[in-house]
Formats: C-alpha cells, sequence, structure tokens
C-alpha cells in the first residue's frame, strides 16, 4: 500500500516537473514580434537586437534578418498568441543624419552688448550658409548675414568660409564651427557717416544638434564674434574728417535650421 501511494507521488511529481518544463520551453514561442517595413512588407519573429541604427530579427533557430532602423514603419509585440494581446513597441530614433553632401543651415543670433556710448543694447543676427560635409566630423563651406551691433553706426555684413563637424553619431551631438572673413559695413548716413570700410570677421562656436533625419535637425549654438569695421564722419563747411575704428566684440547665442 505504501509503495503504491509513493510511486504515485513520485509520478505526480514527475508529471508536474515535465509540464513546468514545457511551458518554460514553450515560453520562447510564446512572444511574437512583428516587424512592419515602410515598403508594405511584414516580418514575424523575435527581436534579438535593436538600436539606432538597425534591427535583428531572429524568424526561427537559424535564421536571422537585418534590417535597417529608418525602413521600419511599426513593431507590433504579440505577448500572447491563444489571447492575441497586442502592444506596440516603442520605436527607437533611427539615426539618418547626412554625414557626407551638401548642406544648408540658417541661424537667428543674439549678440546684445555695449554700444559706443557703453550703454546695453539688444543686437540681433542673421546668417545663411551652404556647404558640404566631407565626413561627420569635417565639412566646409561658405556663408553670409547681416549683424546689426548698432543701430546708429548701421549694419554689417559679413561673408566668410566654414568649417564645422559633429563629434557624435547619435540623434543629439555636439558640434563646432569656426567662421573666418570680411565684414562690409553699410554706413547709416543719417549720422553724419560718409564713408566706411570693412574689415575682418572671426566666429568660433560650440553647440548641439538637435535629431538626426536626412531632412531638417535643430542646432542651438553659443560662440564668440570679433568684427573689424572703420567709419569716417565730415563735418562742416571746412570738412573735417573724423576717422573711427571699431572691433565689436560680442557673445553670439544662435538658434539654427540644418538641411
Amino acid at each position: 500500500m505504501i509503495n503504491a501511494i509513493l510511486r504515485n507521488l513520485i509520478l505526480l511529481l514527475a508529471l508536474l516537473i515535465s509540464s513546468q518544463l514545457m511551458g518554460q520551453s514553450n515560453d520562447k514561442f510564446v512572444r511574437t514580434d512583428v516587424v512592419y517595413l515602410k515598403n508594405g512588407s511584414i516580418f514575424r519573429g523575435q527581436i534579438a537586437a535593436y538600436d539606432q541604427q538597425e534591427l535583428r530579427l531572429r524568424l526561427d533557430e537559424n535564421q536571422v534578418v537585418v534590417f535597417d532602423a529608418k525602413n521600419i514603419k511599426k513593431i507590433i509585440q504579440i505577448a500572447n498568441e491563444s489571447e492575441k494581446t497586442e502592444k506596440e513597441i516603442e520605436q527607437k530614433k533611427s539615426y539618418a543624419f547626412k554625414e557626407h553632401g551638401l548642406y544648408f543651415h540658417s541661424s537667428l543670433g543674439y549678440i546684445g552688448g555695449n554700444n559706443l556710448w557703453g550703454t546695453y543694447i539688444d543686437a540681433f543676427n542673421v546668417h545663411t550658409q551652404v556647404g558640404y560635409q566631407f565626413n561627420r566630423l569635417i565639412g566646409a563651406g561658405i556663408g553670409a548675414g547681416v549683424d546689426f551691433y548698432n543701430i546708429g553706426l548701421g549694419s554689417i555684413i559679413p561673408i566668410y568660409g566654414t568649417a564645422r563637424g559633429y563629434l557624435k553619431k547619435s540623434n543629439v551631438s555636439p558640434f563646432y564651427q569656426l567662421a573666418a572673413g570680411f565684414g562690409i559695413p553699410i554706413k547709416n548716413e543719417n549720422n553724419a557717416f560718409t564713408d566706411s570700410k570693412g574689415g575682418y570677421y572671426l566666429a568660433p562656436e560650440l553647440g548641439f544638434r538637435f535629431g538626426a533625419s536626412d531632412e531638417a535637425n535643430m542646432t542651438l549654438g553659443i560662440g564668440l564674434t570679433w568684427q573689424k569695421a572703420t567709419y569716417i564722419t565730415t563735418f562742416g563747411d571746412t570738412v573735417t574728417r573724423n576717422e573711427d575704428n571699431y572691433t565689436f566684440r560680442r557673445f553670439n547665442l544662435k538658434i539654427g535650421v540644418l538641411f
């Protein structure tokens, strides 16, 4: 009698362990990841790895396919095939930044500072650039803008060459830029300025690029600007001539759009 009870207990224990092991074995196949591509294709399997650049999907024990992250439309995870419980997996923003090729950049900057009489005034500039990015770290281009350092003197139009690059291969990346060229002052004739001369323009900048699409991205930068200019005034019938040299030194806070 006791032996029969022991045999039954052992058999019951064996059945429980077996069912548990089978359940664990089947757990691997309970979850199904469904990948929808932008071209309309659909793949089912289990995600093996997923980052900003690619997704690796295991179709079976021996087959793994790799997708470019930017080609993925959405991902659905079916947690339980029998109940068809679904949830959409949050997609990682793919890194699609154009690391080489033509680029266009436009920005609006704040360059407030003291005027000729020591009074702080708000000042702004608008710039645009076009260039070629050779790789992520090195690009070169040309740019031009309008800087309003002092409304009384008039505006200055800098024309310059640039070098720029991005330090990280990610959706948010630090960037550097160095601009150097020549500024052309536009005199304000209402204040007796009869002539003006341009001078060197130098503007190093550091900042961040936000976004990594192959279309538009935002930039935020801070830098320093040096601009040399000469203004000439003439007074009276005796034609008194004054020549004043200025060097504008300003912090430059810029927000821009990069295409």
